[in-house]
């Protein structure tokens, strides 16, 4: 090999003679003393040759074997850094396995530390999941079969058919609300629609912090805002709602609506602060992803 450093070590006296090889490899030493000499060829790229013995009598030539190098293995340390979408992807997977008392979603509350923010289709993908989960379809029918007998939606009619329009209104008024409300409108105001988990300070702090999230929220910027959407949501559903409502729905209604939303995210976020937690099954600690 062209170039490479050749080096002969006298073992006895530890004198060095060095020298480089030519064009075609070649290399050669003159006028050395008699002795045990070790041998080492190295060059750039290239795992060095090592001979530890190589003895030379008193005017002795000594021509050695041909000499191969081989490449070296190259060590490389690659950082592989998820970007914030694969990030935000895994944990909303996760959320989506949570589930109060093992069957209830529970997928609007973050108990990762930091999470990353949702984008735009991971918040509509993660309302129509929880719009189309089995339980949600159970909870509709439950409501409507409550009505059954209620003087409030008369309207509707009896038997399979009034159970029927009931099943399909409580049904649509979820199916609205969870899509605009925690979607569409998230989406478009770059806000989150999760409850972000304290789980530390003292109680009083945790009650205040859980309430505040009855106005405000999480910006996709990860600062604090004014729940516009969640507002916009609630009037949104209640206008649609009313659509389709044989009663028809009234401004004051819509307001009384949109008032009870407004508590009952305060109450929401209170219980799952203090309660959810422990009965939530697939809950991650915060600052485990």
């Amino acid at each position: 090999m062209a170039k490479a450093a050749v080096t002969l070590t006298n073992l006895d006296t530890g004198e060095a003679h060095i020298t480089e090889s030519d064009s075609m490899g070649s290399y050669s030493f003159s006028a050395l003393p008699a002795g045990t000499f070790a041998l080492l060829i190295s060059a750039q790229r290239f795992s060095s040759f090592t001979n530890q013995r190589i003895t030379l009598a008193s005017n002795q030539t000594l021509q050695l074997p041909d000499i191969t190098l081989h490449l070296a293995a190259v060590s490389s340390n690659t950082e592989v850094t998820a970007s914030k979408e694969e990030v935000a992807e895994a944990q909303m997977k996760s959320e989506a396995e949570q589930r109060l008392l093992g069957f209830l979603p529970n997928y609007y509350v973050v108990y990762f530390k930091d999470p990353a923010p949702l984008n735009a289709s991971q918040k509509m993908r993660l309302a129509f999941r929880l719009s189309v989960d089995p339980v949600t379809f159970g909870i509709a029918a439950v409501q409507a079969a409550n009505e059954t007998n209620s003087k409030d939606y008369a309207a509707y009619g009896s038997g399979a058919e009034g159970f029927a329009k009931r099943y399909a209104a409580a049904y649509a008024d979820g199916f609205i609300g969870t899509m605009i409300g925690s979607g569409l409108l998230h989406a478009a105001l770059r806000q989150d629609p999760r409850y972000y988990y304290k789980g530390t300070g003292t109680v009083r702090a945790r009650i205040l912090y859980a309430l505040s999230w009855s106005f405000r929220c999480k910006g996709d910027n990860g600062k604090w805002q004014i729940t516009y959407s969640s507002f916009l949501g609630d009037i949104a559903s209640s206008s649609i709602s009313g659509l389709y409502d044989p009663k028809g729905i009234s401004a004051s209604q819509t307001v009384k609506y949109t008032m009870l939303s407004f508590a009952s995210r305060g109450v929401n976020a209170l219980f799952q602060e203090f309660l959810f937690k422990r009965m939530t099954t697939h809950a991650n600690e915060p600052g485990k992803s």
